[in-house]
């Protein structure tokens, strides 16, 4: 390694620089966390997990469109979910007064919910990623809302890693796009919306069990 001091090569198993005997723990152990985070394998998530994550999605959704928060919390409760329920999606649900990037971005969950709900097997569109969902395909799919949410989580199962793989691919590819476009003010055509392909590219990448990252830490790396 070199040394952040005075840029010499020094050995990365001695504490302190050999040149200018500058203190590298601060450097030494930035490398063995980044050592550990590689050793971390990607896992699929179960067909349960899945279903449970749908749920929340939906349950978010639904109270960002105006659904009474108290009455879908107890739900969630009752039906025994709220630990599935990531911490800033307790805070949208527990918030007496839920500011409007809140409930734009609980609004954005159903692009999230559309993919997992394809990983389901449902019947919904994935591939054009220039459009939004068709929501009132999502609620027909979504039919436990505030009922009994056994049936749906027991007959889950996922499709194929191999289609989940194909689909990752293009959502992968969009994103970059998206991005090497705005780093390099470069014009994008209609093919992608931003906001659509970002969602998806979060769900897909928690779907696949991404670095192991859960919910709320799950990163779109491109």
């Amino acid at each position: 390694m070199f040394c952040t001091n005075c840029g010499e090569e020094t050995d990365l198993n001695i504490r302190h620089c050999q040149h200018c005997q500058f203190d590298l723990i601060h450097v030494q152990s930035l490398l063995d966390e980044d050592d550990i985070d590689d050793d971390i394998e990607d896992e699929f998530r179960s067909a349960s997990e899945c279903a449970k994550r749908c749920i929340v999605l939906y349950a978010l959704k639904s109270v960002a469109h105006g659904a009474d928060a108290k009455s879908v919390v107890t739900w969630l409760q009752t039906e025994k979910l709220w630990s599935t329920v990531s911490n800033v999606e307790k805070s949208f649900f527990l918030s007496t007064a839920p500011t409007e990037i809140q409930i734009i971005n609980a609004s954005w969950r159903i692009e999230a919910l559309q993919i997992l709900l394809w990983a389901l097997g449902k019947e919904v569109n994935v591939s054009d990623l220039s459009t939004m969902c068709d929501s009132a395909r999502v609620d027909s799919i979504c039919n436990f809302y505030l009922e009994s949410t056994i049936p749906f989580i027991e007959s889950a199962t996922l499709i194929s890693e191999s289609e989940i793989y194909d689909v990752n691919e293009l959502i992968y590819e969009s994103h970059w796009k998206i991005r090497d476009a705005q780093i390099n003010s470069k014009s994008l055509d209609k093919t992608y919306d931003s906001g659509v392909i970002m969602e998806r590219h979060h769900a897909i990448n928690w779907l696949m069990g991404y670095c192991g990252q859960e919910w709320d830490d799950v990163t779109t790396d491109t």
